[in-house]
């Protein structure tokens, strides 16, 4: 929907100057010089479009996970404590888990294998998923000290 319709509720009469022919040539060159700001503003949109595009994607990265992956996921600390209780909320790390990823939603959409008893939906974007550098199931368990 453009910005006038959006306002005034109905598209807008346009002017196809291209159809318009007449012998007066004051109007000629009036409609010339319409059609070439016409151009000249559509060639100009496209240059801006391209140049912000590249600016957005510069810091875009593709990220696919695979099913049974484990990733670290970022949220709030302060806003999330069904995920885990932290002591500090304001200086505690924002990632949470690992958590083994589930099939694909969407495009960019994950499922993951979130705790039982947490109160958030299991799906998630890709931004603020982060893979994990090792599975859980690999990392050792540290030795107890149950003598003590």
């Amino acid at each position: 929907m453009i910005p006038f319709q959006a306002l005034y509720g109905y598209t807008p009469s346009q002017l196809a100057l291209a159809l318009v022919q007449t012998p007066i040539v004051a109007v000629e060159s009036w409609v010339e010089e319409r059609q070439n700001c016409n151009e000249m503003l559509k060639h100009n949109l496209e240059v801006a479009q391209n140049h912000m595009k590249q600016f957005a994607d510069r810091n875009r990265s593709e990220k696919q996970y695979e099913v049974g992956e484990y990733v670290f996921l970022k949220l709030q600390p302060y806003r999330q404590t069904s995920l885990g209780l932290r002591r500090n909320l304001k200086l505690a790390s924002k990632y949470y888990g690992p958590y083994k990823v589930l099939p694909k939603v969407g495009k960019v959409v994950y499922k993951l294998e979130l705790l039982e008893g947490t109160s958030i939906h299991p799906t998630f974007h890709v931004s603020p998923v982060k893979p994990s550098a090792k599975n859980p199931e690999v990392i050792e368990n540290l030795p107890s000290y149950d003598h003590y």
